[in-house]
């Protein structure tokens, strides 16, 4: 058996011989509490069923009102709020916790177009730039025990497409279109995160295809020029390569032309080639530019010392195009 905790504001204490009557003739089986205040009365009483036809009595009693969850904007007259509430302990009959047990307050409020707030069922959902949409999909529905008529939400976010399997939440029956929508935006959020999550999955996915050419171009640069084989480092160069050597952002070296270039890696005083560079796990990547972090012992003096610098490519169609050593 599951206790429902049941609490009624009454707000215009005019109305308070009305709610009065409107519980006694539903007989409950338990004391109702009545505690007056300055401006209100409370209400309070438990019972093994929520009572929803209270909320239809007292509505069918206040023609020009009707209870709403989501107050939205702008101050709201409340004639009346009823509270209901279970706790998350709950078992069945059974013994076995209850699913969603009931924590909500409905507001009685007067009905009016003003109160009425349209909204896009279509939410946009940003990717990072990508511009995603989901659907919030609202259909009238009915309590088959205690006759209120609302709305509910169909278990379809990605498209406004519906057919006789599509299933609906069966959770909670809304009592209006804008506290459905408001639930739906709830609802999409693990779906949406999942796409995400995809979203970000297939970006990898992408960035390493899009890398891999470039890693293997400058790997194979790295080791040819590494073991001093001029011709295979001349592979994937440019005809009109420009090579530059800087030293404190200052231009130490410059070459342009694949010819050129070769001539200075093969003559005695080139000192880019057999220095053992290793690739640091620094790689970034920009368009076609891609920055390696390098480190490696110098020849001659201070040869225990070791040393760090970067090298800037810039790779077009499978070739480098440009080299700079900052060294």
């Amino acid at each position: 058996m599951v206790e429902t905790e049941i609490t009624i504001i009454v707000n215009r204490k005019s109305d308070i011989q009305l709610i009065k009557d409107i519980i006694a003739k539903r007989h409950f089986q338990t004391p109702v509490y009545l505690v007056e205040y300055e401006d209100s009365y409370r209400l309070t009483f438990s019972s093994d069923y929520a009572e929803w036809e209270l909320d239809n009595d007292i509505v069918d009693s206040f023609p020009d009102y009707d209870f709403t969850s989501e107050l939205g904007k702008g101050k709201k007259a409340i004639r009346l709020q009823i509270a209901r509430y279970q706790s998350p302990f709950s078992t069945d009959d059974w013994g076995r916790p209850i699913m969603d047990p009931l924590d909500e307050v409905k507001y009685l409020i007067r009905l009016s177009k003003e109160s009425k707030v349209d909204f896009n069922p279509t939410v946009q959902v940003l990717f990072e730039n990508e511009e995603k949409k989901y659907h919030v999909n609202i259909i009238n529905g009915i309590d088959k025990e205690s006759g209120t008529k609302g709305f509910l939400l169909l278990n379809e976010f990605r498209t406004t497409e519906r057919n006789s399997d599509t299933d609906f939440f069966k959770d909670k029956l809304h009592s209006t279109p804008l506290e459905a929508f408001e639930e739906g935006i709830n609802k999409m959020k693990d779906l949406v995160n999942e796409d995400f999550s995809k979203y970000l999955e297939d970006k990898k996915k992408e960035k390493r295809k899009r890398e891999k050419l470039p890693r293997k171009i400058i790997r194979d640069f790295i080791k040819a020029s590494n073991s001093s084989d001029i011709q295979e480092l001349l592979k994937n160069l440019d005809d009109d390569i420009s090579f530059e050597r800087t030293l404190n952002w200052q231009t130490e070296h410059q070459i342009n032309g694949k010819e050129k270039l070769k001539q200075y890696l093969e003559s005695s005083e080139q000192e880019f080639c057999g220095r053992d560079l290793k690739i640091r796990s620094s790689w970034n990547f920009e368009g076609m530019n891609v920055t390696i972090g390098i480190k490696y012992f110098p020849k001659g003096k201070n040869e225990n010392t070791l040393k760090y610098g970067r090298i800037h490519f810039k790779i077009e169609k499978g070739s480098i195009i440009s080299i700079i050593e900052e060294k």
